[in-house]
């Protein structure tokens, strides 16, 4: 049966989130920033800018990228893409990975105001991974990793090597798809069940990137045996979550089993 869906195993999801109050900052112990972060959870945005400036105003780089992202969607303040762009760069020119992350997203997208630029894209990103970005390092080693090169692969895998032994997930799921595309290169069976049960792992803990991996290779059958039934069941799932593509998925899917279901069966050979 030829393949159901056109899907890029080495497509990774990444956005901007607002910051809540992490182990790694220093403002953990700051009961302004908590309370920002309570208001803004409650979704009373208007004061949870308030406190948000607050704090900013002392300098934390934290509290103004998350003022960049409330100014960018319009939360508790006017959205003004070009106002959130200052706020992203004060932060990141402070040293915070995720606004340098999020100006590599501007760039590659073209929002915020900026033209895409495929060089700004990358220079920003491994300056976002330097400063500590998990979601930024995981994106530079998934560039490096399509360069197709044994000295690129070698730099990704130890770019990502933190990220596994804290068991990060985007991680965990790049080097498997990695793994499962060199074992299927190399026609190496061993390397290729091991990526599929990492793969298997982090689907069991409801990592989506894994989930939608999964389901896709259920459905082609071209690397695991077909399963039509359980395909569906993870799209359906995925596409109830509203995860990219995944609706799609599921309605080719369930085309292929009804095509399935009116084929008749063929008498076995005598």
């Amino acid at each position: 049966m030829k393949k159901l869906l056109i899907a890029s195993l080495m497509t990774i999801a990444s956005h901007t989130a607002f910051a809540a109050d992490t182990k790694s900052t220093t403002v953990k112990t700051d009961p302004l920033f908590t309370k920002a972060t309570q208001l803004y959870e409650a979704k009373d945005y208007p004061a949870a800018f308030q406190e948000m400036q607050r704090l900013a105003n002392t300098g934390n780089k934290q509290a103004i990228f998350n003022l960049g992202y409330m100014t960018q969607a319009g939360q508790g303040t006017v959205k003004d893409e070009k106002k959130a762009l200052q706020y992203y760069q004060d932060a990141s020119d402070k040293g915070y990975g995720p606004a340098t992350f999020a100006l590599a997203q501007a760039y590659h997208k073209g929002t915020l105001g900026l033209a895409k630029n495929p060089q700004k894209y990358k220079e920003y990103l491994e300056k976002a991974s330097i400063q500590g970005s998990d979601e930024a390092t995981v994106e530079f080693a998934d560039i490096l990793f399509r360069q197709g090169k044994p000295e690129y692969d070698q730099l990704a895998i130890q770019k990502l090597l933190p990220l596994l032994r804290k068991d990060y997930y985007p991680a965990k799921n790049l080097k498997a798809v990695y793994d499962l595309g060199i074992g299927v290169k190399n026609k190496n069976p061993f390397m290729q069940q091991q990526a599929i049960e990492s793969l298997k792992d982090l689907a069991k803990k409801d990592y989506a990137p894994s989930l939608m991996i999964l389901g896709n290779m259920l459905a082609n059958g071209n690397i695991i045996d077909q399963d039509l039934d359980q395909a569906k069941n993870i799209f359906s799932r995925l596409a109830a979550a509203n995860y990219p593509n995944a609706k799609e998925s599921l309605v080719k899917v369930e085309e292929a089993i009804a095509a399935k279901k009116a084929t008749p069966a063929q008498a076995p050979k005598k």
